[in-house]
């Protein structure tokens, strides 16, 4: 069936990287990992010091926080910081919108994209940094990567302790559509491996996609179970909403 990472739609936390190998360390500084007080646990990406860019359906009403330069959530370093949200953003909010527009999100309208404001800027340190918005769309058949704390196993609350990373490539959006059933728009990436394996999964939502090394993507929804043949994920198509994110960041 069809994985709506959405905390409310599934059994256990939003999308876990299957098939998937321990990142390097050093090598995530944007990477955050987002939890709220009911147990909803999301990746996201660190923007600049005040901004943190995520899926819709990470939403909740209650408390975000926001945790930058970790890497074993169970074993901390030291030099992580960790944030509050004080401004969730869904397109097409505007800048001066107050109240989010996010509550009222479902997967079906698409746009599954959510700006974060922090409570107090991030200070850069060796493990966190940000990651610079695309330029350009990744031609299809490109390599990407994902990057991940969530399931590994089809056991419910197997998220990993530390973030996992896979490759996969981007497929023809016809491709998901004939497998999901329903509309993959050009705001949409379909991405995975056709053989199955390497896949995201829930509590990998919102996480990035990253291809060359840019942000093109985030983690949106797929098959369930995760790393089925056949069945590649579904990825919110980060280069269509670039002028929306540099509004609100200005």
């Amino acid at each position: 069936g069809v994985l709506l990472m959405h905390p409310s739609l599934v059994s256990a936390n939003p999308m876990r990287i299957t098939a998937g190998e321990e990142c390097n360390e050093d090598s995530h500084p944007w990477l955050v990992l987002l939890t709220t007080e009911s147990g909803t646990m999301c990746g996201a990406t660190l923007l600049n010091q005040d901004w943190v860019l995520t899926a819709a359906h990470c939403y909740e009403r209650e408390k975000i926080w926001l945790s930058f330069g970790v890497h074993n959530r169970e074993q901390r370093r030291g030099d992580e910081q960790v944030r509050e949200a004080v401004g969730t953003f869904c397109y097409p909010d505007i800048p001066s919108t107050t109240n989010s527009s996010c509550p009222s999100f479902t997967l079906d309208r698409g746009d599954d994209i959510m700006l974060i404001k922090l409570n107090a800027p991030v200070t850069y340190n060796e493990h966190i940094a940000p990651l610079a918005l695309p330029d350009h769309a990744a031609p299809l058949g490109t390599e990407c990567n994902i990057i991940g704390w969530g399931e590994t196993e089809l056991i419910v609350g197997s998220a990993s302790d530390v973030p996992l990373c896979a490759s996969i490539s981007t497929k023809e959006n016809q491709f998901c559509q004939d497998v999901y059933q329903r509309n993959i728009t050009d705001d949409m990436i379909c991405a995975g491996v056709l053989e199955g394996g390497p896949d995201a999964c829930r509590g990998d939502s919102g996480g990035p996609l990253l291809c060359g090394g840019q942000l093109q993507g985030l983690v949106s929804f797929g098959g369930y179970p995760c790393g089925e043949p056949m069945v590649p994920g579904v990825y919110t198509k980060i280069v269509k909403y670039r002028k929306w994110i540099q509004s609100h960041m200005l």
